[in-house]
C-alpha cells in the first residue's frame, strides 16, 4: 500500500485542480470589419502561397492544392491567435468574402475551384 501512495496523492490533487479549475476566457464573435480585415490578410498572399507550394509539388496540381490549403491554414491560425478571434471566425470570413467577392490586395484572382484527385505515376 505504501508503494501506491504517492500515485494516490498525485492523483487526488491533479483531480483537484481540474475540478477547481475555471475555462478559459472565450474569444468575442468578429464584427464585419473584422472579418474583411482577416479575408484580406490571409487572401493577399494566395499568390505567394501558390508559388510556394508550386515549388514543393511542380508535377502533381491536386497535391500542389493541398500543399497551398496546408499554408492557408497556418496563416489564418497564426492571424486568429495573434488577435484573439476564434479560428471558425477566421475561415468563415474566408469563405463569405471568396463568395461576396470581398475587395483584397492580391496581385491575380483567387482560384476558387479544386483540381481533381489523380493518382500519382511514382509513389
Amino acid at each position: 500500500m505504501r508503494a501506491w501512495a504517492p500515485l494516490a496523492i498525485v492523483c487526488a490533487i491533479a483531480l483537484g485542480r481540474a475540478l477547481t479549475a475555471s475555462a478559459p476566457e472565450l474569444a468575442p464573435e468578429s464584427d464585419e470589419a473584422l472579418r474583411q480585415k482577416v479575408f484580406n490578410v490571409v487572401a493577399s498572399e494566395e499568390t505567394t502561397m501558390r508559388r510556394e507550394a508550386a515549388k514543393s509539388f511542380p508535377t502533381d496540381v491536386w497535391s500542389r492544392d493541398d500543399d497551398f490549403h496546408r499554408r492557408e491554414h497556418r496563416k489564418a491560425r497564426e492571424w486568429a491567435g495573434a488577435h484573439h478571434v476564434r479560428l471558425i471566425d477566421t475561415f468563415g470570413a474566408l469563405d463569405e468574402g471568396l463568395r461576396a467577392r470581398w475587395p483584397q490586395t492580391n496581385p491575380g484572382p483567387l482560384v476558387t475551384t479544386t483540381p481533381p484527385c489523380r493518382p500519382r505515376a511514382i509513389y
